[in-house]
């Protein structure tokens, strides 16, 4: 073995070369470590060449080219994995893809190691002694084309995809990807110079020489540098990770790009989005294809009717300009609020109950207060006086009738305020079970039977059919008995209250009609909204308002809906249905 200075130039740099991508193999990241075993291939290329170009005899120069061939073979491969593997393209760095990138590559190694069995690599191999120390002469076999349009392929593939994948890329990563296709294309373009016949050192491969200084500088930028430390995530990974969905759109209003959450989104198949309008996919009537056409960036919210039902979207319209800043396109988020929407209402549901608990609540204490504490304390004074000698007993019972009157507004009163703090603050169990409705209500109108005699009210019952119902019977009491008060206490002398008791198909329907004061629209609607007010009846008595909230709450729990409608001067009309079975 006798050195020269072109076997002493490729030792050297080789072993630098192997050195520098053995130490970012075990520092770097997965895709950068690829591009780290094309430099050891070439490495190992050059050290085996820069042995073959030492020795004199032909077993030896066949023995270090089939070292070469290790590097040779490989580092297309390699070049090509990485490739892939650094713009992002996982999808295609499969097994099956590595397998099938590494067949030729292993092929060729093997036909090196047996080609004097079958010459298909090279045909023949001679020693050339005409330069100033001896050279390999070889004559290329059939493989040997099959190897070096792997090798071309491979290169300009791994370029391409680079190319394709950074040509928008930010100027940084353009660096990068700029830098990587030089050090591809450049020793290759001197193997290709080698291989069309301009040789000026004769048998000598000067590839191995430009691998080698372009690989020396890449590895020392990699090490030095953290050159690829910033490593571009590929926009297809962007787009999947993106839990919103996204529509891109072109000049003309058509689908050019999407992510994969716009079709759980809008429940559109993906593969058929692309070339669509917008009013393809959502519908002609909505107004998202006037917003996309205004070309503006905005933000609204709007509902679709998909086939799982009400869909409440958030969308924001983005504009897409190029470097002049003329419109390209539009790009659509879609975010589904149907979560979000359905909990603020709740929210504001709960918030707008906690504002109406508040104010019963401080309703409750001034009827305890007022309503109950002035005729209980009335009645306790007039004891007083009367035992005290002041009343006489004559005095006394000329009173007592109004406080009878008022005793039997306090008894609703208490009855209501026991059962609305029943249903509050321990929660009520509804006891269902069949009774006759009529014999419930014949017993209320007797119990109003004095009552409607002094005021001059004819209370009647009408009745039609069997009136069995299915319900809590406490509790249609109590929202009758409320209704019946409420229809005496607004009407007068010669005023009529009627309850109208009728079997239906499947229900029983309930109606109290007066022909008193009636409602006026502002309390009409107070009453249909559950607020709690009161207002003065014909005999100037006042109520709480506590009553008809119980009377809407029992009727609801019941299974039925309370109906309202009245007219000023002409009087009202209450009605709801109970069902008739389990």
């Amino acid at each position: 073995m006798e050195l020269n200075i072109f076997s002493i130039t490729l030792l050297v740099s080789g072993i630098i070369v192997a050195a520098i991508s053995t130490v970012i193999i075990y520092r770097l990241g997965d895709s950068v470590r690829w591009f780290a075993f094309t430099m050891l291939f070439v490495s190992i290329w050059a050290l085996g060449y820069g042995f073959e170009l030492s020795v004199k005899s032909l077993d030896a120069m066949l023995f270090w080219i089939k070292i070469e061939y290790i590097g040779i073979s490989m580092a297309p491969g390699t070049w090509l994995w990485f490739s892939l593997k650094y713009s992002g393209l996982e999808k295609y760095a499969t097994p099956k893809i590595l397998l099938m990138i590494f067949v030729v590559p292993a092929i060729t190694f093997l036909m090196v190691l047996t080609n004097e069995f079958h010459h298909l690599h090279y045909q023949e191999v001679s020693v050339d002694e005409s330069g100033p120390f001896p050279l390999l002469a070889i004559k290329i076999g059939p493989w040997y084309y099959i190897h070096l349009s792997f090798f071309y392929i491979s290169l300009f593939l791994g370029i391409l995809i680079l190319l394709y994948k950074f040509k928008n890329a930010d100027p940084v990563f353009k660096k990068q990807n700029n830098l990587l296709v030089l050090a591809g294309l450049f020793p290759w373009a001197f193997n290709l110079i080698y291989l069309f016949g301009f040789r000026p050192f004769g048998h000598i491969d000067l590839t191995p020489y430009a691998f080698l200084i372009m690989y020396i500088v890449v590895g020392i930028a990699l090490i030095r540098f953290d050159l690829f430390s910033i490593k571009p995530i590929a926009r297809d990974k962007v787009f999947e990770v993106i839990t919103k969905g996204i529509l891109v759109f072109d000049p003309n209003f058509r689908i050019i790009d999407f992510n994969p959450h716009i079709g759980k989104i809008l429940e559109q198949p993906l593969p058929f989005l692309i070339g669509k309008r917008l009013e393809e996919i959502v519908g002609e009537k909505t107004e998202f294809e006037s917003y996309l056409k205004q070309g503006e960036k905005m933000e609204i919210e709007s509902s679709l009717n998909l086939l799982s039902g009400k869909k409440d979207l958030s969308i924001e319209y983005v504009p897409i300009k190029d470097k002049k800043g003329e419109p390209i396109g539009m790009m659509v988020i879609f975010e589904d609020i149907t979560l979000k929407k359905s909990i603020q209402n709740q929210i504001r549901k709960q918030a707008e109950e906690l504002k109406n608990l508040n104010s019963l609540k401080d309703k409750l204490f001034t009827i305890i207060s007022h309503d109950l504490k002035g005729p209980i304390f009335g009645i306790r004074e007039l004891i007083k006086l009367s035992f005290e000698g002041v009343i006489t007993k004559e005095e006394f019972f000329e009173i007592l009738p109004e406080i009878n009157k008022n005793m039997d507004s306090v008894s609703i009163l208490l009855e209501n305020l026991l059962a609305w703090t029943s249903s509050q603050l321990k929660g009520e169990y509804l006891e269902k079970k069949i009774f006759d409705l009529d014999k419930l209500v014949e017993q209320q109108i007797l119990l109003f039977e004095k009552i409607t005699k002094e005021k001059g009210i004819t209370l009647t019952l009408q009745k039609y059919g069997n009136l069995q119902v299915f319900a809590d019977k406490n509790m249609i009491d109590l929202a009758i008995r409320n209704l019946i008060s409420n229809a005496i206490k607004f009407s007068g002398q010669g005023d009529y209250v009627t309850v109208i008791l009728k079997e239906n198909e499947e229900t029983i329907s309930v109606k109290v009609k007066d022909t008193g004061l009636g409602i006026s629209e502002e309390n009409l609607e107070k009453l249909k909204n559950r607020e709690s007010f009161t207002t003065p009846g014909k005999d100037k008595t006042t109520g709480t308002g506590l009553g008809m909230l119980l009377v809407h709450d029992y009727i609801v729990k019941n299974g039925g809906e309370l109906s309202i409608h009245s007219q000023t001067g002409k009087g009202s009309e209450f009605s709801f249905s109970l069902p008739k079975n389990e």
